[in-house]
């Protein structure tokens, strides 16, 4: 159990047998989700154990860093993308707050993919920090599809501009504490240092141009399901639609 909990060793392999069955777990768990959608909306329980799981893959994550006297202000304060949509998706499992709902979508939902598919993990299969890793990314995957299959919330256009200037203001505050910490949270001041999507997009600065570019045509993309065709004043929204 100790070498379990422990820093571990290197021994992750990208797209090795341990990486493709995590993949196909989580796929798995958001077909379950579509092919029981209107049994899945009658069961209540389903937003609490979604809210406690996203705690708790925080929460042991950060004493797995404290416990192994690895925790630093450089690496663990919970400001990558990533983290921020595990807050966000608690609140938006309190709250079913619509605007929210479009952040954790379309950057919490697509972030998560990418960090399922390339992921910044050494820790052999079956560490803690390994099923930490894809259960988290998982679980925001998860509530997003929650929100997006059982609860059939939409999107606006408003909403959908909305969250990349929201999401803009966040990394302009994250590179502010990048400067002031020398950090580098959402990998704004360089690349990261295991493969991934980023090492096509150029040098620093340049690839962030390129990042947001991806990450607005990866939005359009994901919209198109739970794009809300009809615009409304947004102090009058709509309940959700069932599925």
């Amino acid at each position: 159990m100790k070498e379990w909990f422990s820093e571990g060793e290197s021994g992750f392999v990208m797209f090795g047998a341990e990486h493709i069955i995590s993949l196909l777990i989580i796929v798995f768990i958001v077909i379950l989700m579509y092919l029981f959608r209107s049994r899945i909306k009658e069961m209540h329980s389903i937003k609490y154990i979604l809210l406690l799981s996203l705690a708790l893959s925080e929460v042991s994550y950060q004493s797995w860093a404290l416990y192994n006297e690895i925790w630093t202000v450089k690496l663990y304060l919970p400001l990558q993308l990533c983290s921020l949509n595990i807050l966000l998706g608690m609140i938006l499992l309190l709250t079913e707050n619509k605007k929210l709902f479009a952040f954790v979508y379309l950057f919490g939902f697509t972030g998560a993919l990418q960090g399922l598919l390339t992921p910044e993990l050494y820790q052999q299969p079956w560490h803690f920090r390994f099923i930490q890793y894809f259960f988290a990314h998982g679980l925001i995957v998860w509530t997003a599809m929650y929100y997006a299959i059982v609860k059939s919330f939409k999107i606006t256009w408003g909403r959908f501009f909305k969250s990349f200037l929201w999401l803009n203001f966040y990394a302009a505050c994250v590179y502010v504490i990048n400067t002031l910490l020398n950090t580098n949270y959402m990998f704004l001041m360089s690349k990261p240092g295991s493969a991934s999507l980023i090492d096509f997009l150029g040098p620093h600065p340049w690839y962030i141009i390129g990042l947001e570019l991806i990450a607005f045509f990866m939005c359009l993309l994901v919209l198109i399901p739970v794009w809300e065709k009809t615009s409304e004043p947004i102090n009058k929204d709509r309940s959700p639609i069932g599925a």
